[in-house]
């Protein structure tokens, strides 16, 4: 019963809701949609509290000498208010792409990339978006056809309307799994392709990356893209992208990472190693726009 009221009932009722949202806040201007996200938050206010003390204990641990001071309040509240744009900001993200509100931090770096690499593999973390904006930044900055892995929502109502936004880009989205890791290698043997992954996926109600002294995962996100690097020898270009005010970003991107084809376990695990060092440190410096701090627990 249970289950049929969940289908039946109150997936309808909250799809419609979001679909009225949706083409509400589309009337806006991104700032005014952004703005009201950072008012509203991302969560309920239970779900929030939940979130907070999560978020609170894991900072506590991650920068211990913010722990009971102002500034571990501050970057809370900038944590919630980020979590919200970011939120928000999905529903206009054809026309942030469309836009010059995404900057490359070094073109000249990225170019000289694409022009080594016929195709590359990209790896990021939810750093000041949700997936969608990445995607959409690198699709314009590259100019390539890409493809990215996401679950997709329970709520079929709301995959719905996350298809029929992703509709206004030109990415390829697929669902986890074997066939899924298949494509991408497809993917990759043509030229002038990227496949974009998320290596701080949450799993069982975790995330294991980085690890931030816990042992590198297996069968995670990471562990695919660098066995994608070492069958394809295609390489993983580290990407994050950074806030600024007025609903702008930087795309850092960094120096490619080469897995050798015949690499045994140990060696994957120093690629392994040096992409969890870097990711920790994009982290660490804006931890407020991180937005799997809530589900992490260390």
């Amino acid at each position: 019963r249970r289950r049929w009221t969940q289908y039946w009932l109150k997936d309808p009722f909250s799809g419609a809701l979001e679909f009225g949202l949706c083409h509400t806040l589309r009337l806006l201007s991104i700032e005014q949609c952004s703005a009201i996200g950072a008012w509203r938050g991302r969560y309920g206010a239970g779900e929030q509290r939940n979130l907070d003390r999560r978020a609170r204990a894991a900072i506590a641990m991650l920068r211990p000498e913010l722990r009971d001071t102002p500034q571990l309040d501050a970057l809370l509240a900038q944590l919630r208010q980020n979590a919200g744009r970011t939120f928000l900001e999905t529903l206009v993200n054809d026309r942030i792409d469309q836009s010059a509100r995404v900057q490359v931090a070094d073109p000249v770096a990225l170019e000289r990339v694409l022009d080594r690499h016929p195709s590359v593999i990209f790896v990021a973390v939810h750093m000041a978006n949700l997936g969608d904006t990445m995607g959409g930044a690198l699709l314009k900055a590259t100019g390539r056809s890409g493809i990215t892995v996401t679950r997709p929502f329970l709520n079929r109502f709301r995959q719905r309307l996350s298809n029929k936004l992703r509709q206004y880009q030109n990415g390829i989205v697929l669902p986890p799994g074997i066939g899924a890791t298949r494509q991408l290698l497809r993917h990759l043997q043509s030229p002038g392709t990227f496949v974009l992954l998320h290596l701080d996926e949450a799993r069982g109600k975790q995330i294991h990356f980085p690890t931030f002294g816990r042992p590198i995962p297996r069968g995670s996100n990471l562990s695919i893209a660098i066995r994608l690097a070492a069958a394809s020898g295609v390489p993983l270009v580290p990407v994050h992208l950074q806030r600024h005010p007025g609903v702008r970003y930087t795309l850092h991107t960094c120096q490619p990472l080469h897995v050798p084809a015949d690499s045994n376990q140990e060696e994957q695990d120093v690629i392994a190693t040096q992409l969890d060092r870097h990711f920790t440190d994009v982290i660490q410096k804006q931890l407020s726009d991180w937005l799997q701090l809530y589900y992490l627990r260390v």
